[in-house]
């Protein structure tokens, strides 16, 4: 038998380690991991929890002025991460916020959404009005343009590359324990 081969196996002991099992490391570590991700350069931020990770992006905190009317808008998204160091898998809660409110010659409107569950958006919103203001990470924001941008991929991907080289992977529900998914 040629060295760094098992007795059973064909094929050598390299080509099947990167396969294998591994332990998922301990969840103050994996934390550390994602936490290492923050920079004000993001339009979210990650914090620890006593169970794994809270994701948080406010993107839309605006309030605008125009020639017919004026409105506020808010929008957020929370994403909620249980770890199992024990079976080295982690699990999504997600939820997300909407509201807006904007008074014009037809009266006062607003509209408020939320949902829970998973979910994949990607929202893109430019407006104009004669004066606006909109607030984030890196601070407020005076002018006539306004907008936001969201898109869950964003906020989510990194987070599970970083899990991922934890050595955690999703959660597979019902059917993928069921039919191996």
């Amino acid at each position: 038998m040629p060295p760094g081969q098992e007795a059973n196996s064909p094929l050598p002991v390299s080509a099947i380690l990167p396969y294998a099992h591994r332990m998922a490391e301990s969840i103050q570590d994996a934390q550390n991991r994602v936490l290492a991700l923050n920079s004000d350069d993001r339009p979210f931020f990650y914090e620890p929890t006593a169970v794994g990770i809270h994701a948080t992006w406010k993107y839309a905190d605006q309030k605008w002025l125009g020639f017919f009317g004026a409105g506020v808008r808010q929008g957020s998204y929370d994403l909620y991460v249980t770890l199992d160091p024990d079976d080295g898998t982690w699990e999504f809660d997600e939820t997300s916020a909407d509201a807006e409110a904007t008074v014009n010659s037809d009266g006062l409107h607003g509209e408020k959404k939320w949902q829970s569950g998973s979910q994949k958006s990607f929202t893109l919103n430019k407006s104009f009005a004669l004066a606006s203001e909109s607030k984030d990470r890196q601070g407020t924001h005076t002018g006539q343009f306004f907008g936001y941008r969201f898109d869950t991929d964003e906020i989510k991907q990194p987070l599970i590359d970083a899990l991922t080289a934890a050595g955690y992977s999703r959660k597979k529900g019902f059917f993928g324990k069921l039919f191996g998914g």
